[in-house]
């Protein structure tokens, strides 16, 4: 008959097992952040930037090579311009970044490519290995720009003291 140290001993090498188990499948991270119809061209969010329900994003990771990439998904954003994309697995070699794929609205549907938006995407990091403590990872917003500002942005540029050139109203 066992004695009470052999069962013991048999139950702690079955608990070592479950934890083992527990601990070696893929991390899974969210990555979460918003969309914005920017009707002032200004390439950053204002007042009167407008949150974009149905617009695509496409979060790619790349390896050192950047023809690399080794991992891929896409979202749509919700009524409040929304996103929220699951990620399988530790990305903590690669460089990882969410960018804009489709507008939702024939009016705001130009990828801003001017100015700090010379790429638009919003770089994040997705491993364990960073310093943050729970698996949610927040993208920068991102956002698509009318091909003419709105009339409504001269009073802001005032408040904002900006002074573009080359806006039309």
């Amino acid at each position: 008959m066992a004695t009470l140290t052999q069962i013991a001993a048999l139950f702690a090498l079955c608990l070592l097992c479950l934890s083992g188990g527990a601990h070696s499948a893929a991390p899974e991270f969210i990555v979460v952040g918003e969309v914005y119809c920017e009707v002032c061209r200004t390439n950053f969010i204002n007042r009167l930037s407008e949150p974009m329900s149905g617009a695509t994003v496409r979060l790619e990771c790349r390896g050192e090579d950047p023809s690399n990439v080794t991992y891929t998904g896409e979202g749509v954003t919700d009524e409040n311009g929304s996103y929220k994309l699951i990620v399988e697995g530790d990305h903590g070699e690669e460089e990882c970044a969410v960018r804009l794929m489709k507008s939702s609205r024939d009016d705001c549907s130009e990828i801003p490519n001017e100015g700090w938006a010379i790429e638009p995407s919003s770089r994040i990091t997705v491993t364990k290995n960073s310093g943050f403590h729970d698996n949610v990872r927040h993208a920068n917003p991102l956002g698509f720009t009318k091909k003419k500002a709105d009339p409504g942005c001269a009073q802001l540029f005032k408040e904002l003291e900006l002074n573009p050139t080359d806006q039309d109203f």
